[in-house]
């Protein structure tokens, strides 16, 4: 009689468990998630044409680390990864590190002049490259600058 009653507790535990392991089956999205824009490097280099920067932060210090700057600069860009675009560009700055260079070794950081050499560093939203892009346009982000004096 306890081998009777120990069997069909197990047949029984054994019917119900895999009835309750099933589950429904998950929804699918309605628009596919491998269409939506990324953020992705973008790297420029290139010839200073114009800019109007103004510092925004770091004034109140000495120290040249949290200084942040906006405003606009125009590079005839020579370089640019394959993001990028070459030719003359325009970005605008708001609030990015921009480094400035001191050819006279006076520790008083030189304005730019058009012929400067820069580097741009950022990002750049994207999408990938089987989907549709009409309406898209790919937004850059930028977030360091770096002006040099020619080279001589």
């Amino acid at each position: 009689m306890r081998k009777v009653l120990l069997l069909v507790t197990c047949l029984a535990v054994a019917a119900v468990v895999p009835a309750q392991a099933k589950s429904p089956k998950p929804d699918h999205p309605a628009k596919s998630h491998k269409c939506q824009p990324h953020k992705s490097g973008y790297n420029v280099r290139g010839t200073l044409v114009t800019a109007t920067l103004n510092q925004t932060a770091g004034t109140a210090t000495p120290e040249r680390g949290d200084d942040r700057y906006s405003g606009n600069v125009t590079v005839d860009v020579f370089k640019a990864n394959h993001h990028g675009a070459t030719g003359v560009q325009s970005f605008t700055l708001d609030g990015v590190r921009v480094r400035f260079y001191d050819s006279d070794h006076n520790h008083v950081a030189d304005q730019p002049k058009a012929g400067d050499r820069v580097k741009i560093k950022g990002k750049i939203t994207l999408l990938p490259k089987k989907c549709d892009a009409t309406g898209f346009t790919p937004t850059i982000t930028v977030r360091k600058v770096t002006f040099k004096p020619p080279k001589s």
